[in-house]
């Protein structure tokens, strides 16, 4: 899931017009921000099916520090301790809540992949949507849409429900396979292209947020 994590994000902001919007626009991109660095460096593990562009092709292979229930809470918790100290509490308090709804709203597009605990003998979920791609294509963007125009300012509705969709079609390759093989064939270009997406749908949506 991508486009849908930010859904929640612009519920935090209208519930929350104290705490800067970049605070939980990226508390729900945490764990897919901490995940790149982590399998760069070799913490984490992704495999690509160079042969396939769908997201079912991609296998999660271990990731207990940015992808689980508790620890990836926990480390979310040591940011967002120091969102508390920079900001207030509630920002703190906003950015840990913001980064475990990235993790309920995985478990029902994984397959059964996510550790709940991130460490000893642990339990892995997920439902498994992504194996079903064209309906998660389309169950993610009619959520995204449904929590804009529930959400969102009425000024800022608009251009986030273009900005969502637009980013959304970018990614239909990994929904409908329209090409042979996978654009981003190997765990580096995978992780490199998933952090410059999210990073820029984070300062574009914060832009229309704050303008």
């Amino acid at each position: 899931m991508f486009i849908g994590h930010f859904a929640v994000a612009y519920i935090l902001v209208t519930l929350f017009p104290a705490v800067p919007p970049l605070v939980p626009l990226f508390g729900v991109s945490f764990p897919d921000l901490l995940w790149p660095l982590l399998v760069l460096s070799g913490r984490e593990k992704v495999e690509i099916d160079p042969g396939s562009p769908l997201q079912s092709s991609i296998r999660f292979v271990r990731y207990p520090f940015s992808h689980s229930l508790v620890f990836g809470t926990l480390i979310a918790g040591i940011a967002g301790a120091a969102l508390a100290v920079l900001f207030s509490p509630l920002a703190g308090i906003v950015f840990v809540g913001a980064s475990a709804s990235h993790w309920l709203l995985d478990s029902i597009t994984h397959v059964r992949d996510l550790p709940v605990l991130g460490f000893g003998r642990d339990r892995k979920v997920g439902l498994a949507l992504w194996t079903r791609p064209r309906a998660a294509f389309f169950i993610e963007l009619i959520l995204y849409a449904a929590v804009t125009l529930v959400a969102a300012d009425p000024g800022d509705a608009v251009p986030l429900l273009v900005l969502g969709t637009a980013f959304h079609l970018v990614n239909a390759n990994s929904f409908f396979g329209f090409s042979k093989a996978n654009p981003f064939n190997t765990p580096g270009k995978y992780a490199a292209i998933a952090l410059i997406g999210f990073l820029t749908f984070i300062l574009i949506a914060n832009a229309i947020l704050v303008g």
